[in-house]
């Protein structure tokens, strides 16, 4: 062959290969799909944190903004501190100022600015100042920061393409408001965090950011605001959401508790008095009185009842000799749950010393209720309080209820060790001081059964009905009150006074009196009454819920 032939024959044999159509191959279209997703994502910070914190440094010494890398690396560290336990930039306002200053100066080159506002973004969601003086001024540099990100909001965006944080940005711009988390409030309340979840995942939204802590009560907030029904629905979703959250569990509880209370004939809910009573303890117990004091006095009555109930019942089952249940004391006792002021449990040494869990978790459930009692096996007694009357039931059924009256002064001492046998000394039985001593057999006197003979001896000789609490004369410190009953109804101080503090209580009485209220909380900022020293009603009322006066700016906690 030629060597022309040979030539025609090698492009003949390419001219055939190339004219076969290429087997369509899925990678490319993988690796495409991936390099678009990157664009439109947007760069994150290119420089470690250790070069943020170098320009701080830098910065902090000049306070120049000499470059494009000065802006951009100082809009991601603005929370840096520049030293050891020293400030940041978001806590200096001049600094802070001369910042976004330099980063506006790039605000004409949309691609360049937005890298700056991307990290100011960040800032702004991270921010969290430490508690002290100055505190407050810092969080009005971060509301600087806000006002500032909505401001520029429309400068991030071109005629190009835009990463998808951009958009999310400009679509969600009241994130750069005084209510960040309006937006999201429905739909997370009903289980959608979609929306959040990109939102956070878009801008850097951090976990231990103050905007999802504050989502958490904005929900509680919404909440509360809502029908019986839909209410109650959402309680066991807030409940778990306040349970992983231990700085705003206080708060938030506080507001689901007392809007409970106001549900006609609310039922018993256990995971709201077992988060309630492990958070706070006892509700009753004087010692628990600061824990319990946010709280509306209905709320607070309310758990009492529902952990009374439950003591007792758990007395007459667990506590019960032999452990064979007494129904019929137990759901005699559960009847009087309001009129019982306070209640004791001497334990024998069988339920203080067992390891079981049960008796662990009953001990711990009764703390601060439980005396010793000198018995062995099975013996504890049950001793209530109902305004004079002092009741003692015994876990044996085959004992009498013991009753004394405490104006003329108990013949046994609760905090000493207690005993059973009549002729002991600080015994649980004695009848020659007793005013009240009755065996529970049917069959007594006129009556077929011994509930109706307690019944109608409490009613008759104590004052005592079932599901009602007892009259009580009003407290001597409330007295000042009758002095000026007009003028007392018209006054919403002297309504105040007399309220347990809590932040709506504090917004009514700030509409009443004209005042205003700044929170600064969300970012561990103090919580201020905007109002002078001068009215005696309100500083009687302010200081009463622990707020200290400064002058020039108000009241603040």
């Amino acid at each position: 062959m030629s060597a022309l032939g040979n030539l025609a024959s090698l492009l003949m044999r390419g001219t055939q290969e190339g004219a076969q159509s290429m087997t369509p191959s899925p990678r490319i279209d993988v690796v495409i799909a991936e390099l678009q997703s990157r664009a439109r994502e947007g760069a994150s910070p290119r420089f470690s944190e250790d070069h943020q914190l170098d320009a701080v440094r830098r910065f902090w010494q000049t306070q120049e903004v000499s470059s494009f890398r000065d802006a951009y690396l100082l809009s991601w560290g603005l929370c840096l501190p520049h030293r050891p336990n020293g400030e940041c930039v978001l806590d200096n306002r001049p600094r802070l100022e001369r910042v976004l200053a330099g980063a506006d100066d790039w605000t004409k080159k949309p691609s360049a600015y937005r890298r700056c506002y991307q990290g100011l973004v960040r800032s702004y969601f991270s921010y969290a100042p430490a508690q002290t003086q100055e505190t407050d001024s810092r969080v009005n540099n971060w509301r600087l920061l806000r006002d500032y990100l909505l401001e520029r909001n429309d400068c991030i965006n071109d005629i190009r393409v835009a990463p998808d944080w951009v958009l999310t940005a400009i679509e969600n711009k009241r994130v750069f408001t005084s209510e960040p988390y309006a937006p999201y409030v429905d739909a997370l309340l009903w289980g959608d965090s979609s929306v959040v979840d990109v939102l956070c995942e878009r801008l850097h939204i951090g976990k231990a950011s103050w905007f999802l802590k504050r989502l958490v009560l904005a929900q509680v907030k919404r909440a509360v605001q809502m029908d019986d029904k839909d209410y109650l629905s959402l309680l066991p979703r807030l409940l778990n959401v306040l349970a992983e959250n231990e700085v705003l569990r206080d708060t938030g509880l506080v507001s689901l508790l007392d809007r409970y209370v106001t549900v006609p004939a609310a039922p018993l809910h256990a995971r709201l008095q077992e988060l309630t009573v492990n958070w706070w303890g006892n509700p009753w117990l004087p010692s628990n009185e600061t824990r319990w004091g946010g709280v509306i006095p209905e709320a607070r009555a309310m758990v009492s009842d529902w952990l009374k109930a439950e003591i007792i019942e758990t007395f007459f089952t667990k506590l019960a000799e032999d452990g064979s249940a007494d129904p019929r004391r137990m759901q005699f006792w559960k009847r009087y749950v309001k009129s019982i002021d306070h209640m004791e449990f001497a334990l024998g040494s069988s339920a203080r010393n067992s390891t079981e869990s049960d008796f662990v978790a009953l001990r711990k459930k009764m703390h601060g209720l439980t005396c010793n009692l000198d018995a062995s096996g099975a013996n504890n007694a049950f001793i209530m309080t109902m305004g004079n009357l002092v009741a003692v039931e015994f876990s044996g059924m085959g004992n009498a209820l013991y009753g004394y009256d405490k104006r003329k002064g108990l013949p046994f001492d609760s905090k000493k060790l207690l005993r059973l046998p009549t002729t002991a000394a600080n015994s649980l039985k004695q009848k020659a001081r007793s005013v009240l001593k009755e065996s529970h057999k049917d069959g007594v006197g006129s009556w077929a059964k011994w509930e109706q003979n307690f019944e109608t001896i409490l009613q008759r000789d104590f004052g005592i009905s079932p599901q009602k609490t007892i009259h009580r004369p009003r407290q001597p410190v409330r007295a000042i009150a009758s002095a000026v009953p007009g003028a007392e109804i018209k006054n919403p101080s002297f309504v105040m006074a007399s309220r347990p503090y809590s932040l709506d209580a504090l917004k009514m009485f700030g509409k009443q009196m004209g005042f205003k209220i700044e929170d600064n909380s969300s970012l561990g900022g103090s919580l201020w009454a905007r109002t002078d020293g001068e009215n005696e009603d309100v500083t009687r009322v302010l200081t009463n819920w622990g707020f200290c006066h400064k002058p020039g700016k108000g009241w603040w906690k």
